[in-house]
């Protein structure tokens, strides 16, 4: 029996669709006996565009009907299963296709998949879904061969295979990057075009880096833009604080009202690093809010943090995000107009048109503590979000890392003891205490799933930087020990990589088991794990992890050129690689 504490999955139960929530041996013996293709759902509950549309859908009584009769359909939680969350982007790549979700996906009987797709307008649905009954009744060898290519493809996506002269690892070629970077973004319109527009606070800070280690000043300032127009914009939440994790498009005058553990982690670890090499106070302020809102929204009672809040109606429904002149008014009747201009509403405008507030440069220079007590709770009597209250190992671990490198970068001590508190959590909680596994969440205090290669990576990673901080060892010799677990237990000799999953037996829909290697939604677990090593050998000089991790850079290296957001990770532990004190010429 498949184990969830998903509020995704949850949504769907008995809606319908005759939804199963995991591929047992039993289900695909019968998937093969009737000859019935696997249709495959996978959402995530904090996107609110991801749940809406999904739910459009499976209500259509013609999309419920063509399933039941003729599919066999499973919904998995992409925190559940990124094996084949991951799998859907890649199959998309292949068609030059990307979405943040939804996914779909139609499968063969014998799990080889034939087409990945976002689309959830029933009408096209109804099209792909008869086009494929059609062509398996007509032409079913044409199905065999589509599931063939596309598994090959989906194996290789990623990995460079019997380089006979690979690229250089070299500062040329990072310059390349950084060029290219720039140039798909702004010049090519790529952040322009997107929509919603999501940030990605980990490629701003392969950028800071990259400034950093340098001294290529080149984009410095257009880096400084950056920042300030996210912070600045109403994706930053000035009354709870913190980063909504999407807006309808980079103006981000319209923020989509969710925010991640995840992503609040890394625009903390981000603001904190631009607060280093800019020495804004602005973003010493940006970092401080992002804590602040983690801490007070995301901390669960048992000590770690949970993985989201969202809105719990649509978009267009939602106006307790807004403040109109009125009820500035009413709240600061002696001083709304200062008030208001600070929080962006113009004093000048309609009293009671309500609009989304946005931080200024005077902005917490206005605004008291207790102005923002009484904002907040204004906003709490319409409070109407959902907390998505898995405890993901990941998720914690990258907010380890955010709160060890902000201390330094900060110099407040008070956020490393927070780190210590978060890694230890992990350790007590989120770790099978008879083999030292680590499970991929708790709930509710139950322990859900195994680990994935990003749960144990972004750990490793934790581990690494308390111990860079303090040097304490305990945290060194963690490090090194599930290190060499995934040695044993995920590390690919064939490619040089690590699978996404266990190696051994594969229990997903899907019928193998692939790497975590492009940076889309988050920094893959493989340039995680790159870093890791790189971090390992200056610490120890033992060359075993140097070769592993150049290994694994010599097979990202031939696609970085022009990779974009999709290999920024990699192209920060390139730039690591290249700027460590002890690495041999």
């Amino acid at each position: 029996m498949f184990k969830s504490c998903s509020p995704y999955i949850k949504m769907f139960c008995e809606k319908g669709v005759n939804w199963h929530f995991s591929l047992t041996e039993e289900l695909l013996n019968k998937v093969q006996q009737e000859d019935k293709m696997i249709f495959l759902h996978i959402g995530y509950i904090s996107n609110v565009g991801i749940r809406e549309s999904s739910l459009e859908l499976f209500k259509d009584l013609r999309v419920q009907k063509i399933l039941n009769d003729n599919f066999v359909s499973l919904i998995e939680d992409k925190e559940d299963k990124p094996e084949s969350f991951l799998l859907a982007l890649d199959l998309m790549f292949i068609n030059n296709e990307f979405s943040y979700g939804p996914m779909n996906m139609f499968i063969m009987p014998d799990r080889r998949p034939i087409v990945a797709f976002s689309e959830c307008d029933p009408e096209n649905f109804l099209t792909i879904a008869q086009t494929l009954l059609r062509v398996k009744e007509e032409k079913r060898e044409r199905l065999n061969d589509l599931a063939e290519t596309l598994s090959i493809s989906a194996l290789n996506t990623g990995i460079i295979k019997d380089i006979s002269n690979p690229t250089p690892i070299s500062k040329i070629l990072m310059e390349q990057y950084v060029d290219s970077w720039f140039y798909q973004m702004f010049n090519n319109g790529f952040i322009y075009k997107t929509k919603p527009f999501t940030p990605n606070p980990s490629a701003l800070n392969t950028i800071l880096d990259y400034i950093s280690s340098s001294g290529n000043k080149k984009y410095m300032k257009k880096t400084e833009e950056i920042l300030d127009h996210l912070q600045f914009s109403a994706l930053f939440d000035v009354v709870d604080g913190g980063f909504f994790r999407q807006a309808q498009d980079y103006s981000c005058s319209f923020p989509l009202y969710e925010k991640t553990l995840e992503e609040n982690s890394r625009f903390l670890m981000l603001y904190s690093a631009a607060f280093k090499l800019f020495n804004k106070e602005s973003y010493r302020t940006t970092a401080n809010l992002i804590f602040q809102f983690i801490s007070n929204e995301l901390k669960s009672n048992q000590g770690g943090y949970v993985n989201s809040t969202t809105i719990l109606d649509k978009v267009e429904n939602i106006d307790y995000y807004f403040y109109s002149l009125n009820e500035i008014k009413i709240l600061f009747p002696t001083d709304y107009k200062e008030i208001s201009d600070a929080l962006g509403i113009n004093s000048e405008t309609d009293l009671f048109t309500k609009k989304a507030l946005q931080r200024k440069d005077n902005t917490y220079k206005i605004i008291t503590k207790p102005n923002l007590k009484m904002l907040r709770d204004r906003r709490s009597e319409h409070r109407g979000y959902y907390k998505d209250n898995r405890i993901i190992t990941s998720s914690n671990a990258t907010l380890v890392s955010a709160l060890a490198l902000a201390s330094q970068y900060l110099n407040d001590i008070d956020l490393y003891k927070s780190a210590v508190e978060t890694f230890e959590f992990i350790v007590y909680n989120n770790v099978d205490s008879s083999d030292g596994r680590l499970y991929r969440y708790t709930c509710n205090n139950e322990k859900y799933l195994k680990g994935y290669l990003s749960d144990y990576s972004y750990f490793i990673q934790a581990s690494l930087n308390l111990y860079k901080v303090f040097k304490n060892k305990e945290f060194l010799s963690v490090a090194i020990n599930y290190t060499d677990f995934l040695m044993q237990n995920f590390f690919k000799k064939e490619n040089g990589m690590f699978g996404k999953s266990e190696i051994g037996p594969n229990h997903e829909t899907i019928p193998f088991k692939r790497e975590s290697n492009l940076d889309i939604v988050r920094p893959s677990g493989n340039s995680i794990m790159a870093g890791n090593l790189i971090d390992l050998f200056e610490i120890t000089n033992n060359k075993r992890y140097l070769d592993i991790a150049r290994g694994q850079i010599e097979n990202i290296t031939p696609n970085l050129v022009g990779s974009s957001i999709f290999l920024s990770s990699w192209a920060n532990k390139i730039d690591k690689y290249l700027n460590s004190p002890i690495i041999p010429e």
